[in-house]
């Protein structure tokens, strides 16, 4: 049996999602949670797969991994405090959670004042395939599609950015230069250099702590599931935020 779990968990506990020697990361996490149990033999047999890979200091409440497995995947993580179980779905065994319609992440902002009408401006002019080659840490793949990217006003800002795929660092320098203009450092002009390649600028990355995965897309729909003891969490945050208004 192969099963699709929709994870979440907080990028600040992490040294990232991928596997490091000697460093605690969310799929060193998550393989060590499944040999322990006894529903993976192996984890090569166990087919384990993610669909993204984050960067350290960025979380997730849709991340998704996949593997074979006997029994009851999701009372394994009933324990951990750090993994998060969403959803889940029964799924072919050739299935890859790479392999997505479209993922959504969503970076926050605390208004302290920006030109929000230039930000949005400048953040949809990264709409559409374009080559990324000055946004972007990895120069062996530059060109990718944003397919939407949406604001969401308010004293948090939230930019939402869909697409089957994301490059290396790109949202986080993207939202960099977006703040950079929101500050009034840079002007538009300066982004639409930068992006035809024009003029190289260095809008420096935006802070991980910001960006979260919020949903990944796919033909068939999870099954929702939620941990008690994250929805106690969720409440008690909900409660500070209440009794504490900004």
């Amino acid at each position: 049996m192969r099963i699709a779990l929709k994870i979440g968990y907080d990028g600040t506990l992490f040294n990232g999602f991928a596997r490091q020697k000697g460093k605690e990361t969310v799929e060193g996490e998550i393989l060590k949670i499944l040999k322990k149990s006894k529903i993976v033999k192996d984890i090569k047999e166990a087919k384990f797969q993610y669909a993204a890979r984050t960067d350290r200091g960025v979380s997730a409440i849709a991340n998704v991994i996949s593997f074979n497995c006997r029994g009851n995947a999701l009372r394994i993580f009933e324990n951990s405090r750090r993994i998060w179980i969403f959803g889940y779905a029964y799924v072919d065994e050739n299935f890859n959670p790479r392999h997505c319609k479209s993922k959504r992440y969503r970076y926050y902002v605390y208004d302290r004042g920006y030109d929000i009408k230039k930000m949005i401006e400048a953040v949809k002019i990264f709409e559409g395939e374009h080559d990324f080659a000055y946004f972007v840490k990895d120069k062996r793949r530059t060109i990718s599609r944003i397919d939407k990217i949406e604001v969401i006003k308010g004293k948090i800002i939230k930019f939402d950015f869909e697409g089957k795929f994301f490059l290396w660092n790109q949202i986080r320098r993207i939202m960099a230069a977006v703040l950079g203009v929101g500050e009034g450092k840079y002007d538009i002009e300066d982004v639409k250099k930068a992006l035809k390649k024009e003029e190289r600028i260095n809008f420096g990355l935006a802070k991980p702590e910001n960006l979260i995965l919020i949903d990944i897309k796919y033909d068939f729909e999870f099954i929702p599931f939620i941990q008690p003891d994250f929805l106690i969490k969720n409440e008690i945050f909900k409660d500070i935020a209440e009794i504490n208004k900004y």
